[in-house]
């Protein structure tokens, strides 16, 4: 604490030296106790003076990494990619916070965050009971009151086990919910597997959700990278998504390219991946024309390094059309890397 002091005073000093003028001003006026007239300069400041304003006071804060995100010399790396007027929720587990994410400018940045509580024991939901909060990315599905006091004012229920869990990894359990309490507080990490938030922090953090669009990752710890491997793997997810898309209008002329797209430990909620290719050959072989259309594009990353690799969610709305069949609604796919190419490894619509 004592390093973090002194590095705040010092970086006071170097930055009013730097832009002199009315940050100088701003400091000289603090240093003889002249409140109003610092308050004056303050007001004053350029929009580069502010933000190194902000940075100091989440360092005086103890706020390093919020810090080094509004620096820009990290980003949070677990969300990539969100559409306009759209959020994303991570858990940290660790530290028992829950952000709020939004896109400004192409990079994701902290809106809001609240105070949580989490599972009783640390680590990855494994099965039933074991009173672990789990990792990885899910949806919440609806909105759910009329429930026992215990869970506040209500309950979004999370898609655990989502697809992956389920097919992939073999995860037990289920019920996991982002919920309120019938107590003022509770003690940390003292759940059985729910995210639980105060009432009053959960009713704020409503105006954030969207049932079944808005991502929530579970992480052990918020994930941060430096902007530029951040952007390569943005760019680099985007343009594979809409390969595939051209892959998949193209697939009644060329299926191969289209299937090349998939991951041979592929899985859907009915198939594996050779069951999947021959229902596919059967249908498309009916196909004149597909055309595709995709929109509200999220592309979130799991704080896992899973036994296959890392996992991605890719969501989006879907409009579909062929000579013979339509299709609206909203398309899930779970994306990793093979061979340093991305491949699909499951797919699922809500």
């Amino acid at each position: 604490m004592r390093k973090l002091i002194i590095a705040f005073f010092t970086l006071i000093f170097s930055f009013s030296i730097c832009f002199g003028s009315t940050f100088d001003n701003m400091i000289q006026a603090l240093k003889k106790g002249e409140i109003e007239k610092a308050y004056y300069y303050q007001k004053r400041l350029s929009e580069s003076e502010k933000k190194l304003l902000e940075i100091l006071i989440l360092l005086h804060q103890n706020r390093l990494l919020d810090a080094e995100f509004l620096s820009g010399k990290y980003v949070p790396c677990n969300v990539l990619y969100l559409p306009t007027k759209t959020y994303a929720l991570v858990v940290d587990k660790v530290n028992e916070i829950l952000y709020v994410l939004k896109e400004q400018e192409g990079i994701p940045v902290i809106v809001a965050r609240f105070n949580c509580t989490t599972g009783k024991k640390p680590g990855d939901k494994l099965k039933e009971g074991d009173q672990r909060t789990p990792e990885g990315i899910y949806i919440p599905l609806y909105w759910r009151t009329h429930l026992p006091k215990i869970y506040g004012p209500g309950a979004y229920v999370l898609n655990y086990p989502n697809l992956i869990d389920k097919k992939i990894l073999h995860r037990g359990g289920h019920g996991i919910w982002i919920h309120g309490m019938d107590t003022p507080s509770r003690p940390p990490h003292s759940t059985n597997g729910c995210i639980v938030l105060k009432n009053k922090d959960l009713r704020n953090l409503r105006k954030y959700i969207k049932p079944k669009e808005t991502p929530v990752i579970i992480v052990d710890k918020l994930c941060r990278e430096p902007l530029k491997t951040f952007i390569s793997e943005r760019n680099s997810l985007v343009d594979f998504i809409y390969k595939w898309k051209t892959a998949w209008e193209n697939s009644p002329k060329n299926l191969q390219k289209y299937f090349s797209f998939y991951s041979h430990h592929f899985v859907t909620d009915k198939y594996n991946f050779n069951e999947w290719k021959k229902y596919k050959e059967k249908v498309t072989s009916r196909k004149k024309w597909v055309k595709i259309k995709i929109s509200n594009l999220t592309i979130s990353r799991d704080g896992r390094l899973l036994s296959f690799g890392r996992l991605y969610l890719i969501s989006f709305d879907m409009k579909y059309r062929s000579n013979n069949y339509n299709w609206q609604g909203h398309k899930l796919l779970y994306a990793t890397k093979e061979g340093g190419k991305w491949k699909i490894l499951g797919e699922e619509s809500f």
